[in-house]
């Protein structure tokens, strides 16, 4: 679930100050693209914030990122995909309604990203991978409360020295990892551009749609406002995808799906 402030996408709801965007992927690869924007985000806010509890969050969330990269070809993935994205863009240069100038600069970006993570020393997590510190944290995280400062002293230690000293590390320890991060952010980037909103309808709170043959449709996203009292659930896969709206009155209690009709936002999204 993500926010967005553009205008696009608050047309349908001009009293939300902020609507909320539900995504969901149709495929494995764009799956990983989120799931990484996802950790990423919380590390830069950790990096940011520079604080005992961000930083500690930062760092957890790095490990995961590396654990990721080890159990999945994450970057031979968003080389192939980027390398899909530029052989779409160039068929587009005949097209009239397409501008050259923006295509141009969209091919470059790409170029510049691939040519960045297919570098030889391009070597994604190897800085955490090396650190003393990053392995004994490694080590404990996957135990319930095993970073407490008995456990890990060395972590206390650099948790309450000095901030810049903290956030040098933690910049440090990203190096390595910006190539993955700006190619899965460049990623999805283009696919959410690739389509503008349209208002439809969920009939008794529910919206099916089939896919075109040929038609891509990498993510789907439904647009809803901040203040609404429902929310969506979206499935799918190749050929068709579905969105259901629910209820629920509190946590502790279970959803319904609602009985109204329900007009939202809807975008495909696919290069």
């Amino acid at each position: 679930m993500s926010t967005d402030q553009s205008g696009k996408q608050a047309s349908l709801f001009p009293d939300a100050d902020v609507p909320v965007i539900y995504e969901q992927p149709l495929n494995e690869r764009v799956r990983n693209c989120l799931r990484l924007e996802h950790l990423f985000s919380g590390i830069e806010i950790g990096i940011k914030n520079g604080g005992e509890w961000e930083a500690r969050d930062a760092l957890a969330r790095m490990l995961e990122v590396c654990d990721f990269l080890v159990r999945t070809d994450i970057k031979g993935e968003l080389i192939k995909e980027l390398e899909r994205d530029v052989s779409v863009f160039n068929g587009l240069r005949n097209n009239p309604g397409v501008n050259p100038e923006a295509l141009d600069q969209t091919v470059q970006a790409i170029g510049e990203v691939i040519a960045e993570i297919k570098a030889p020393d391009c070597q994604p997590g190897q800085r955490l991978r090396n650190d003393e510190l990053a392995n004994q944290v490694r080590q404990r995280i996957s135990i319930p409360g095993g970073t407490c400062c008995f456990d890990v002293p060395a972590l206390h230690y650099w948790l309450n020295a000095d901030p810049h000293a903290r956030t040098q590390s933690l910049n440090g320890w990203m190096r390595d990892l910006r190539g993955i991060q700006r190619a899965a952010c460049l990623i999805l980037k283009l696919i959410r551009e690739s389509s503008n909103p349209r208002t439809v309808v969920a009939h008794g709170g529910f919206y099916q749609q089939q896919i075109e043959p040929g038609t891509p449709c990498q993510i789907v996203r439904v647009v809803m406002p901040s203040d609404a009292l429902i929310y969506p659930e979206i499935s799918g896969g190749k050929h068709r995808f579905t969105v259901r709206f629910y209820a629920q009155k509190g946590t502790g209690s279970r959803p319904a799906q609602v009985p109204d009709d329900i007009r939202f936002e809807l975008q495909c999204c696919g290069i």
